[in-house]
């Protein structure tokens, strides 16, 4: 699954804010790693992409979808492209995300029928942006992850996020978990600080799409701001104390 860079920030700002009686710590790791503390109560909730297939012993608190984006360095011939085709995009090198994560599964989908050059497999979004800016390696990230490097003009998105690939970003718990009253206020402003990502989504979205007829304008819009922080790859896990 993938972390959230600005939602978790943003809600555990807030929950300080209130100056709530409550503690966190925070750590990162992959689905694999995080699941099975979450079930041990060694962790009490995982921020990120819930899978499709989540247990049955796991609860699942939804909080917005978003789809994932074709990014590159600024620099990159394909970078002031509206579009591009499955076949330009595979004849560069790329970026994929480690086996069997989301983000994999979605580059495998992207590249079905031609597998592209993919010398590094990378989950360090840090990493990640270095090798963009330096060289014309190509990248599956979703749009918060590089909010940051894309509004300093680091990172240019290229094209439209992709079609048919919304992944829901949420809260996973155990089920048989009682919420205490810290735990509850954290997921009430986890919701709060999410409020605006899906319309920053929809925003971008009309943004990339190709510009309408002459004899039909295109319907306005206010495009949002990015979020202000850039997204580690790997999901957070929380223990409120």
């Amino acid at each position: 699954p993938l972390a959230r860079g600005f939602l978790v920030p943003e809600a555990m700002a807030l929950m300080v804010a209130e100056r709530f009686p409550a503690g966190f710590r925070v750590h990162e790791g992959s689905w694999g790693e995080l699941v099975e503390a979450l079930r041990d109560g060694v962790i009490d909730i995982i921020v990120g992409e819930i899978p499709d297939d989540a247990a049955p012993d796991l609860a699942t608190h939804p909080l917005y979808e978003e789809a994932p984006v074709v990014v590159a360095g600024r620099q990159h011939p394909l970078a002031t492209r509206r579009s591009c085709t499955p076949q330009m995009l595979a004849s560069y090198p790329w970026i994929i995300a480690p086996e069997n994560s989301p983000l994999r599964a979605e580059w495998e989908r992207l590249f079905a029928d031609r597998r592209p050059e993919a010398p590094v497999e990378c989950g360090s979004i840090m990493i990640i942006g270095r090798l963009l800016t330096a060289s014309d390696l190509l990248t599956l990230a979703m749009p918060d992850q590089v909010a940051l490097q894309v509004r300093t003009g680091l990172l240019s998105c290229i094209g439209a996020p992709l079609a048919g690939s919304r992944p829901t970003v949420g809260a996973t718990m155990r089920k048989s978990w009682r919420l205490t009253r810290a735990q509850q206020r954290f997921l009430e402003l986890l919701t709060v600080a999410s409020a605006g990502i899906g319309a920053d989504e929809a925003a971008r979205r009309a943004r990339a799409a190709p510009p309408a007829s002459a004899a039909r304008p295109p319907a306005s819009h206010t495009p949002h701001p990015p979020h202000p922080m850039g997204t580690p790859q790997r999901p957070w896990r929380l223990t409120p104390r």
